[in-house]
């Protein structure tokens, strides 16, 4: 008995930890908070809807136009307010102001913002002196000290009640010419300096912690010369699922590509060196040639094919032919040689 209670006691714990993500501090939501399109899970704390005497609002309504106190809604819902979801379908084209309906809204009762969230990066190339400057889409030599800048509107949450840094954030993806990905990356004083779980405090925020610093030292030797993409993306409380890679909203653009190289001339040497480039020319013609004789042989092959079936056929008929040429001569050796056996066996008995 003892065993089965503990059983049914683990299941409920393993249930609970799935039900409730560690991020479970960002879905809280109170009164004129902004929420964004894509969001799930959000609880909507009592707050949020209008209370007067004994009786509380209910429903969230939107007004595209008009006075909230004297006009009718354009649309309303009843959300669920433990598991509140910004969905697009009630929600998209209806960003802005949601009022607590029906008594709220008379009042100018302002609920929950709505807000259709965005995102992109910078790359800046430090400077302790003060000299630091935007490189994004420039070429960075071996050395280079960077930091990444993140703008996007999408700070709010990370500033919800109960929010603490272990609970998640916007994700910064650095990605080599070989396709692996970095989760931190070593600053100046070669500590690694992790770049997930990004929490801005406003709408332009330098990695790691708000002020322009070095955050990746690209001439530590563990990067190696070549392309490193970076974006951002973030799927804080189901955005990026329920929304999908939305690039500028979910997912910034690439900020084109870092070419590291060990002086500027090595850079340039790089431009010059895909070697694959002389190399491919040959590689060309040699398939061009094996194209031609392809081609060659193709523009037989649709007179060859047909000349082929004929040949294939022609040796059909040629090796039947002789068969069926001489099938009639075997019949008859083979009917005269038994005419013979049945004469002589005829001839013995009698």
């Amino acid at each position: 008995m003892k065993r089965k209670l503990f059983i049914v006691f683990f299941a409920l714990i393993c249930t609970a930890f799935i039900l409730y993500p560690a991020s479970a501090a960002l879905n809280q939501i109170n009164k004129g908070d902004t929420v964004f399109l894509g969001e799930q899970g959000l609880v909507l704390n009592s707050d949020v809807f209008y209370t007067s005497g004994n009786e509380t609002d209910t429903q969230l309504a939107y007004y595209s136009s008009g006075n909230p106190a004297t006009d009718s809604p354009s649309y309303t819902i009843t959300p669920d307010k433990n598991s509140f979801i910004v969905s697009q379908a009630d929600f998209s084209g209806r960003e802005g102001i949601w009022y607590s309906y029906p008594d709220g809204a008379k009042n100018g009762y302002s609920a929950i913002n709505v807000v259709y969230p965005n995102i992109a990066m910078k790359i800046y190339s430090y400077r302790p002196g003060g000299e630091s400057f935007d490189i994004t889409g420039g070429k960075i030599v071996s050395g280079e000290m960077l930091d990444f800048r993140l703008d996007s509107n999408l700070y709010p949450i990370f500033s919800r009640d109960g929010a603490t840094s272990s609970d998640g954030g916007i994700d910064i993806i650095v990605e080599d010419k070989d396709g692996a990905t970095f989760s931190s990356l070593y600053n100046c004083q070669g500590t690694p300096v992790s770049i997930k779980g990004v929490q801005p405090e406003n709408s332009a925020y330098f990695l790691p912690s708000g002020t322009l610093t070095c955050l990746w030292d690209t001439g530590n030797s563990l990067y190696s010369s070549g392309e490193y993409t970076i974006w951002a993306e973030c799927d804080v409380n189901g955005i990026l699922d329920n929304l999908g890679r939305i690039t500028g909203a979910t997912v910034s653009s690439p900020v084109g590509t870092v070419q590291e190289s060990e002086t500027l001339d090595t850079g340039i040497t790089q431009t010059q060196t895909p070697t694959p480039t002389p190399v491919v020319t040959p590689v060309s013609q040699i398939t061009q040639t094996p194209k031609r004789t392809l081609t060659a042989t193709k523009t037989p092959t649709t007179q060859v094919t047909e000349t082929t079936q004929a040949k294939t056929q022609s040796p059909a008929e040629t090796s039947a032919s002789p068969e069926t040429t001489q099938s009639p001569a075997g019949i008859i050796s083979v009917l005269f040689a038994l005419g013979l056996a049945g004469v002589y066996l005829s001839y013995r008995k009698e």
